[in-house]
């Protein structure tokens, strides 16, 4: 069932509504005995162990969910080259395919290390304060789109349906697109939906637009629907990060290096074996490797994090990003933002 939110009536409320949900998922997380949620997770079971490892000294472990996103598959990469234990990290990858349930995840400790949206991060913050952001991953410069199954509903959206995920980075697309169109939230219905619902949703007829990324772009191509509005439309506002737990990061610093230099390392080797490195992809993702793509994906390099990090006057610097979420949760009724010193680690990558 749909979840439709009128927004000149409830839009404090719904907020307040996903802060309490999120709220007892943690806790019901937390409840959960530990062994029961490390099974839970997906091993690197297809890496063989390395022998060069003494037995008496068990390999870091660093427990890492991250969404089905182009700009998270290095570490995709990596897993299944073995490259993480070969620098001495036992990496546990997850993708659950659900960003809720991940973020969930992490909030109550069950995972160490996620990499999302730095809007759904930032949202995190609100309810864990000890987040670090280490690395911004990518910038969504075409690769969140928002789609309809006609264009010319462009031409009129008052009433319109549209889809995302409140109270996130895709809510803020969504008030974006409005504004180009001289509209605001009240004159339309925000419908409350994850990402991968999407498509089914816009080919139902139950959505008129709606926001989602790749995979489900495609999908919902190859169901007739179309692009009307894209983050190409504004630079900046969608970069993806991996944030870890402050006590992950106090705990291993050094399994955070290892991290990060692999990371590189394999990012690197996709961009130079582009085909060889989405058959990898594809085979753990369960993807077909003709629909793994980096079109509307600017993936960012050591150097480009570390310009990223530190710039605090242009719209593409964190700093700046996260004073545009900041402000958006205010008014959306999120009362804890975090500062820029608070969430924004880069140390790692010095």
């Amino acid at each position: 069932m749909l979840d439709f939110v009128n927004t000149n009536n409830v839009r404090f409320a719904v907020n307040s509504v996903v802060l309490v949900v999120f709220s007892l998922l943690i806790s019901l997380l937390s409840a959960c005995s530990k062994p029961a949620k490390e099974e839970s997770l997906k091993g690197s079971s297809s890496i063989p162990s390395d022998s060069s490892q003494s037995a008496d000294r068990a390999l870091p472990k660093m427990r890492l969910s991250i969404d089905l996103w182009p700009g998270y598959y290095p570490a995709v990469i990596a897993d299944q080259k073995g490259w993480f234990k070969e620098e001495g990290l036992d990496l546990v990858l997850n993708m659950p395919g659900n960003t809720d349930k991940m973020l969930a995840r992490f909030s109550a400790g069950t995972i160490d290390a996620i990499a999302v949206a730095f809007g759904d991060a930032i949202l995190v913050s609100s309810q864990m304060s000890d987040l670090s952001v280490i690395l911004v991953t990518d910038e969504s410069a075409g690769g969140d789109a928002v789609l309809a199954m006609d264009s010319q509903v462009m031409n009129n959206l008052k009433g319109k349906r549209i889809g995302t995920n409140l109270g996130g980075f895709g809510e803020l697309l969504i008030r974006k697109l409005l504004q180009h169109h001289n509209m605001s939230a009240q004159d339309v219905n925000l419908v409350n939906v994850d990402a991968s619902k999407v498509p089914h949703l816009l080919s139902s007829g139950k959505l008129d637009l709606g926001h989602t990324w790749n995979p489900y772009v495609g999908l919902a191509k190859e169901q007739g629907a179309q692009v009307v509005f894209s983050s190409a439309d504004t630079p900046g506002l969608i970069p993806d990060i991996i944030a870890i737990s402050g006590e992950f990061r106090r705990t291993h610093p050094e399994a955070v290096k290892i991290f990060l230099k692999v990371w590189f390392k394999a990012q690197q080797w996709w961009l130079d074996h582009f085909i060889e490195g989405n058959l990898l992809i594809a085979e753990s993702t369960g993807q077909r490797p003709e629909n793994i793509s980096l079109d509307g994906i600017r993936l960012m390099s050591r150097e480009d994090n570390l310009a990223s990090f530190h710039d605090s006057t242009t719209e593409h610097g964190l700093p700046q990003v996260l004073k545009s979420y900041n402000d958006f949760y205010i008014r959306s009724g999120v009362i804890r933002v975090p500062a820029p010193n608070d969430v924004l680690v880069s140390e790692f990558l010095e």
